[in-house]
């Protein structure tokens, strides 16, 4: 037997079977209006192109694009939870965007940190950076959920009225784009086909009636 028993012909399978989080069977909880946030992100990764760079923000969404949205090496890959700081997201992309020009840079944020950092698009716009920031927008800061709701305390200071924030990126110049489905974005592929000479705010309406499941179990015994 293997050192420890880990190294099973068994394991081995599993590893080759689910290797991937893009290989693992889940329930869609997509409706009319809202997107699921792992068919949203699954949906975007065959979307987008390989060489790319992804930039993570702190909040309640960040498992998502990290686990479904594939990066072709080490420095494809920025998580600013590391600071535990939300609102950082933002302003890390537009450094990894002008630091490698030769991949297009994504930034994976929640509305909640969005809103925080949104005059960083003042500089994407000035710059005319290639930009493509998505906003898993759950209407909530939803960690604070997870911490709130379990011991019934009030959720009001916590969950937002739904806030059109393709507009907001709009109104800094950049193009924005509501998505409550996959057929909605489609005209990403157009922005991906060029000149790119505007940052893209994709403004995500995803579902959370059960909040992060991946956040829950992070979360139990806190």
């Amino acid at each position: 037997m293997p050192a420890g028993g880990w190294r099973t012909p068994e394991l081995a399978q599993r590893i080759r079977d689910h290797g991937r989080w893009r290989t693992v069977p889940y329930r869609d909880e997509s409706d009319a209006t809202t997107l699921d946030p792992r068919t949203l992100s699954a949906a975007l990764d065959d979307l987008l192109p390989p060489e790319r760079t992804v930039v993570v923000d702190s909040g309640n969404f960040m498992g998502y694009p990290s686990m479904w949205l594939d990066v072709p090496d080490v420095t494809g890959f920025c998580f600013t939870q590391a600071f535990q700081s939300v609102g950082l997201g933002l302003a890390s992309a537009l450094g990894a965007a002008v630091a490698r020009p030769d991949r297009l840079t994504v930034a994976a944020v929640g509305d909640g940190g969005f809103v925080m950092s949104a005059t960083e698009l003042v500089t994407a716009v000035r710059l005319a950076l290639p930009l493509l920031v998505v906003v898993y927008d759950d209407a909530a800061y939803g960690a604070e959920v997870h911490h709130f709701g379990p011991d019934g305390h009030p959720l009001e200071t916590v969950t937002f009225p739904e806030t059109d924030l393709a507009a907001v990126a709009s109104g800094y110049g950049c193009d924005g784009l509501t998505a409550r489905t996959t057929d909605d974005l489609e005209p990403v592929r157009h922005w991906l086909a060029g000149p790119r000479t505007r940052p893209l705010v994709i403004d995500a309406k995803v579902s959370s009636a059960r909040g992060s499941w991946w956040l829950e179990e992070a979360f139990r015994g806190h």
